[in-house]
């Protein structure tokens, strides 16, 4: 049977659930380093859903562990910046191994800074950006052969979130019984993966037809959910392909809310919090202007478009089941529009650019 994106979709329970089983011997040595070294302050670079699997986790980790993070793009990192003296360790994200300018960067950090430690995060334990690395972190989701990653982006979001308990346990910032809570609460998620595939799939069959002729979109978080905002971004534009960008919530209302009409689709991702109300006013706003404004909420809805996860969820947790959404969207829409995803297009880019090794 051929496999697609919905065959990772339908994956990431069982996947994401073995990584919670496998958390204290994938990151034994990671909460051994913090430990000894006592890291405070990180650097993760990233690009692409890596990045945005980054944005996603962010505030969890630096929340639950009191550490602060810095993130930025690989090429801008290995041309224009040298490293802040603060930083004390350098993570360097690529769930395939291959990413060619994340490599360059962890390798200029492994032959330029000998006294911070480095970090891969990988799928691929034997790729290249291992071999500069004083501690390596696999994200246990194997290889993803289809070319959009869905799996891959939950079980790195589930695996930094992860490593963040650890990092809280070496600091001491984080008690046995707080790690248990911490963890039950994952696996309590986690097994709420095909409720969110099941409504999503139910959305979608409503609102197919509009969705599929809605020529522009927008992905409007805050938060955490700004990197699902993101993720939605560069899933669209991978496999749906009309123009799409996420925005935070601020900086959409600062120039780009302009271009809405009434062809204009946005999707709202609501996270419960005061900001809320914020994007609840925004969506009512446009409301007037486009049929086409959509909710994504961990809350319950009681009118309009919308998708509710009808659960109670940690904010900071919450892009680990608010992704998959856009996952789904992303593959349903693309298909209702005819687009052939198994058929590569621009199959010499690696060649000529050498983005992937």
């Amino acid at each position: 049977m051929k496999e697609t994106m919905m065959t990772y979709i339908n994956e990431q329970e069982s996947i994401c659930n073995d990584i919670l089983n496998k958390y204290i011997e994938n990151n034994i040595d990671f909460e051994r380093i913090v430990k000894e070294k006592g890291n405070k302050k990180w650097l993760i670079i990233a690009t692409g859903s890596s990045l945005n699997a980054v944005l996603s986790s962010k505030y969890y980790i630096q929340k639950i562990s009191g550490i602060t993070i810095d993130i930025i793009e690989p090429f801008t990192f290995i041309n224009y910046e040298e490293l802040d003296k603060d930083i004390d360790m350098v993570l360097a994200i690529s769930q395939s191994g291959k990413s060619a300018s994340t490599i360059e960067a962890l390798k200029k950090v492994h032959y330029n800074y000998e006294n911070i430690t480095t970090v891969s995060v990988t799928s691929d334990i034997n790729s290249k950006i291992t071999e500069y690395s004083d501690v390596i972190i696999d994200i246990g989701c194997g290889i993803e052969k289809v070319g959009f990653v869905t799996k891959g982006f939950t079980s790195t979001v589930l695996t930094l979130m992860l490593m963040g308990i650890s990092a809280a346990k070496g600091l001491n910032k984080l008690s046995a019984s707080e790690e248990k809570k911490e963890i039950r609460e994952f696996n309590n998620l986690i097994n709420k993966m095909p409720l969110i595939i099941e409504k999503t799939e139910y959305f979608y069959n409503k609102y197919k037809n509009e969705l599929n002729k809605i020529p522009r979109f927008s992905i409007i978080g805050y938060g955490p959910t700004f990197g699902v905002a993101k993720e939605a971004e560069t899933k669209f534009a991978e496999t749906v392909r009309v123009p799409t960008q996420g925005f935070e919530l601020e900086a959409f209302m600062h120039g780009p809310y302009l271009e809405v009409d009434n062809n204009y689709g946005i999707f709202f991702i609501y996270s419960e919090n005061n900001h809320s109300q914020r994007a609840e006013k925004l969506k009512k706003y446009f409301s007037d202007y486009t049929n086409y404004c959509y909710e994504i909420s961990t809350k319950v809805n009681q009118y309009g478009k919308y998708i509710s996860l009808d659960m109670d969820i940690d904010e900071y947790k919450s892009p680990l089941l608010l992704v998959i959404v856009f996952q789904v969207l992303s593959y349903r829409i693309s298909e209702g529009r005819g687009i052939d995803l198994s058929k590569k297009i621009f199959e010499d880019f690696d060649n000529i650019l050498k983005s992937k090794i």
